[in-house]
């Protein structure tokens, strides 16, 4: 993990708490829930606790959402739990949307530092309730909570672009404390891409809005981050004193999780100026502390540090049993199911956001097309006085023809939007990368034949789920560019093989579906063992340091009796790709429904 995410999200807070000294008062309680958590918890719930009458919904729900961060911050579990309750009980009591949203992000925020790795769906669910809502305040909130949960499962690919988005939103309100997370935030996502002289100017810019607006614990805590990077740069001095300085705070203020970070920068310093043995030493009690607290989603990043550490000093053993632990609690979070979800929901986040672009496009045309018809009405009447007005004609008809062509521009103007809106919900079918339709086209294929039933006597409708071998292995090794290019090199040839047989779409990252209408299972095989075949012998651009790529299949038919609906459909070839997988991948697996 490069650099820890943000650290709080809050929108405005009655300054009804105590006020942090230094710190400008409008973010005053932002900086206690950093700089005092176990503190903040116990003045919230004496403001809640103790109100003669239940105070409003949105001070509760700011009060609630203020006291979870500061839960998470100070590993207090029983904090946090009471915060997500009541917020989830404001949202049945009051219809509170954006409370039943914040419970969300705060359970993702847990769940992804404690190792669950359903916390990433959280976020998305989350963050899809909010698309509807047209407050700037908490559209810029929630997309940030969005982009800080990309930034903790190190996703730069999907949190980069948001983070960068939600800068420019917190500029237009003025919030310079919003400003500096998301930068930090950038940071991070930044240092996951390997770009350490981008990230180090990200997290200074990050400290400087910190240090503008008095929040003198947060510049330390962001110059931990910012240490990370000066160890890439050479400057392994100056990184151990930020990180020691770092390291000092969050042990005062309870910040667990923080300072586990800190100590493994700590070591990471050590290691650098040659002191392998403290550096060892530093991450052996890191990591037994990190199991002890239950912060398993920190557990991945330390034991590859210290697998590192062990295979330099020659202690192949440990640098082996490390790894090999890293390997399984990555596998035990990531596993084939849960990428299945979080790509669902991804895409149903990213189609929604572009459906409403598209709305606010037919709202436009709507108006455009009122001010079109006004025109011509105008025309009309113009017209009509140009004939009740014979001797002033020549100017009614200077008049008319000036109408006439701000109507013809109206017209041209909303002919090019109607032709923009058609382009939006085409791309909205089409995965970018490859040009096959994307998995919103898939889903809407896959319904129309669940719902064409036909002839029981005629062949089956046949779904295959195709996924790539060992795919991570190309990026890690030659990069994502390198990735996209054998992913289109496979889908063209993909795309030819099945033909007028079927449809192929991208269903996620490297997760592809075959439909095949009426096909039946002996034809669904033979196909399906000709891809696997196919792209196992295809030749690669000899620049793309693999020999072959491998694919594994899942095949299932849409039977009517045993597979009769969409969701069983799915899950049967599931099934069956999961057993390709684990019989040893590059082959093809029917579902039990086959035979």
């Amino acid at each position: 993990m490069p650099g820890r995410g943000g650290f709080i999200v809050v929108v405005w807070l009655l300054a009804a708490l105590a006020h942090a000294d230094g710190v400008q008062e409008r973010y005053a309680q932002r900086y206690r829930a950093v700089s005092d958590p176990h503190g903040l918890i116990e003045d919230v719930r004496k403001q809640l606790d103790t109100h003669s009458e239940t105070p409003p919904p949105a001070q509760e729900r700011e009060l609630l959402w203020l006291m979870g961060n500061a839960a998470i911050n100070g590993n207090d579990d029983a904090a946090l739990a009471e915060a997500t309750l009541r917020l989830d009980s404001l949202a049945a009591a009051r219809d509170d949307t954006v409370a039943s949203a914040a419970a969300g992000f705060l359970r993702s925020r847990h769940d992804i530092e404690n190792g669950d790795g359903d916390g990433l769906s959280e976020a998305l669910r989350a963050a899809a309730k909010m698309q509807d809502l047209h407050d700037p305040v908490v559209a810029a909130w929630a997309k940030f909570a969005l982009c800080d949960s990309y930034t903790l499962v190190e996703d730069a690919r999907n949190g980069l672009p948001l983070c960068q988005q939600v800068q420019a939103n917190y500029r237009e309100l003025g919030d310079t404390w919003g400003l500096a997370e998301a930068e930090n935030d950038e940071g991070a996502n930044l240092a996951t891409l390997n770009r350490a002289a981008e990230a180090a100017k990200a997290y200074e810019r990050s400290r400087a809005h910190f240090r503008s607006v008095g929040a003198d614990q947060l510049v330390v805590m962001v110059g931990d981050n910012l240490a990370r990077m000066y160890l890439d740069l050479g400057r392994a001095h100056e990184a151990l004193a930020l990180s020691q300085a770092s390291l000092a705070q969050e042990q005062a203020a309870g910040r667990v999780s923080d300072a586990l970070l800190s100590r493994a920068n700590i070591a990471r310093a050590y290691e650098a100026m040659g002191r392998r043995g403290d550096a060892l030493e530093q991450m052996k009690t890191t990591i037994a502390d990190a199991q002890a607290a239950g912060k398993d989603g920190l557990l991945p990043d330390l034991l590859q540090t210290r697998s590192g550490m062990a295979e330099k000093a020659g202690n192949s053993a440990l640098a082996l049993a490390d790894a090999r632990e890293v390997i399984r609690l990555l596998a035990d979070r990531r596993s084939p199911a849960l990428r299945s979800t979080e790509s669902a929901l991804e895409a149903r986040y990213v189609t929604r956001e572009k459906e409403l672009r598209i709305r606010d496009l037919e709202h436009q045309n709507r108006l455009k097309d009122l001010a079109l018809k006004a025109a011509q009405a105008e025309a009309e009447r113009q017209d009509e006085a140009r004939r009740r007005q014979a001797l002033s004609g020549l100017i009614a008809k200077l008049i008319a023809g000036g109408v006439i062509l701000i109507a013809v521009l109206l017209y041209l103007l909303l002919r090019a939007q109607r032709r923009h809106a058609v382009e939006l919900r085409d791309q909205a079918l089409r995965d970018p990368l490859t040009g096959i339709g994307n998995r919103r086209a898939f889903l809407q294929r896959a319904s129309a034949l669940v719902q064409d039933r036909g002839d029981p006597r005629q062949a089956s409708h046949v779904l295959m789920l195709i996924d790539f071998d060992h795919f991570k292995r190309i990026n890690d090794s030659a990069g994502h560019p390198q990735g996209d290019r054998v992913l289109a090199v496979v889908v063209d040839y993909m795309r030819e093989t099945v033909g007028k047989f079927g449809h192929l779409a991208r269903i996620g990252g490297e997760e592809f579906a075959v439909l095949c209408p009426r096909f039946g299972a002996e034809a669904g095989l033979r196909l399906a063992e000709v891809l696997r075949a196919g792209v196992a012998a295809l030749p690669l651009p000899p620049d793309v340091p693999v020999e072959h790529v491998t694919v594994s299949i899942g095949l299932a038919l849409l039977d009517g009796v045993r597979c009769g609906d969409l969701d069983g459909w799915m899950r049967a070839a599931d099934a069956a790709l999961y057993a390709a997988k684990s019989y040893g991948r590059d082959r093809v697996v029917a579902s039990a429904l086959v035979s």
